[in-house]
């Protein structure tokens, strides 16, 4: 008997398949980094910056491919979401300093004063009109 089943024809989206689950991989891992604790929260950087990159290599094997779909837009969308996590990451590692002190600060503090002062202190170490140069 016949069956409806075709076994010669394949899936033509099939290649995107592995760069898709790359991307929402490295997307996962680089949320799952964001929500730890400062020093392990920078793990997350390498992971955001891979989805990026392997995000936009989809991106574009996504639009050559005729049978992609939907996937021309949930690929950017997933790429910049990326880019979305790596951007503040890369700016914790630049502050590091600062952001572990404000981090340890705000962990400590008891009352919603003592919160307000961590941000204070916070915010006076990141601007620059208070750094003192040599007269």
């Amino acid at each position: 008997m016949g069956s409806n089943t075709t076994t010669g024809a394949s899936d033509p989206a099939r290649p995107l398949l592995a760069w898709v689950a790359a991307t929402i991989a490295a997307m996962a891992c680089a949320l799952c980094f964001w929500y730890l604790p400062l020093p392990w929260r920078l793990g997350g950087l390498p992971f955001a910056v891979a989805g990026t990159v392997v995000g936009a290599i989809t991106c574009v094997l996504a639009w050559r491919n005729p049978a992609a779909g939907m996937l021309r837009i949930a690929a950017p969308v997933a790429t910049l979401a990326c880019g979305l996590f790596a951007l503040p990451l890369a700016g914790q590692l630049a502050f590091y300093g600062p952001a572990l002190h404000y981090q340890q600060c705000q962990r400590d503090a008891l009352t919603l004063r003592s919160e307000a002062a961590c941000t204070q202190e916070f915010k006076k170490q990141l601007d620059p009109s208070e750094l003192r140069i040599l007269k």
